[in-house]
């Protein structure tokens, strides 16, 4: 994701995450953020090793990276933001923002998050900073049970999705017990895991 020549996207939603695996959840909320929020573009941000996250990735950088450029190809509205792999080091939401800042300079910066991240917020690092660069988009299954942090001038919208269950740690397990994830991640991907678990 280099300089863009071209007119700035006004509305842009960032989509990061482990990604180990990408999956059909993923994907869902990304298209629902895009409709609901009259996004013009979401990056899928994924993360070397995330902040909160104490266990490795399952899948290395580059499959991860492989993964969400095929679910992203068919729809010019998705893009996918090496910033943080680039680094090869656990990086900050607050920092990498600051980049994309820099090659969008004119455009509004959305953070697309689950319920529990969200109630999570105040844990991030960078977090008072943070809010003062982006809103958020939070999505939850009862967004009446939501409850936002306690932080200055947090900006926020919530998004009632349904249900989805599915989750990575789900995947990365039955993976693991030899079970199908046929109905949890997009076709596409199927033949980039099975070779991943066949090599």
């Amino acid at each position: 994701m280099g300089k863009n020549s071209q007119t700035s996207p006004s509305r842009i939603g960032f989509f990061g995450g482990s990604f180990d695996p990408v999956h059909l959840g993923h994907f869902l909320l990304a298209q629902k953020a895009l409709e609901i929020s009259s996004l013009d573009l979401i990056l899928f941000c994924p993360a070397f090793h995330a902040p909160l996250r104490s266990q490795k990735p399952l899948f290395p950088p580059e499959l991860r990276l492989k993964m969400l450029n095929e679910i992203s190809k068919d729809d010019e509205r998705m893009k996918i933001c090496t910033l943080e792999l680039e680094k090869q080091k656990t990086c900050f939401t607050y920092h990498t923002l600051l980049e994309i800042r820099n090659i969008y300079p004119n455009s509004e910066l959305f953070v697309l998050l689950g319920a529990d991240q969200f109630e999570r917020l105040n844990q991030w690092k960078y977090q008072h900073e943070l809010v003062q660069i982006c809103k958020f988009l939070v999505f939850s299954r009862d967004s009446f049970n939501t409850s936002p942090p306690a932080i200055s001038n947090l900006s926020f919208h919530l998004i009632k999705n349904d249900l989805i269950e599915i989750s990575s740690t789900q995947i990365r397990n039955r993976l693991q017990d030899g079970k199908s994830i046929d109905e949890f991640v997009p076709s596409s991907i199927h033949p980039i895991i099975n070779n991943f678990f066949q090599s």
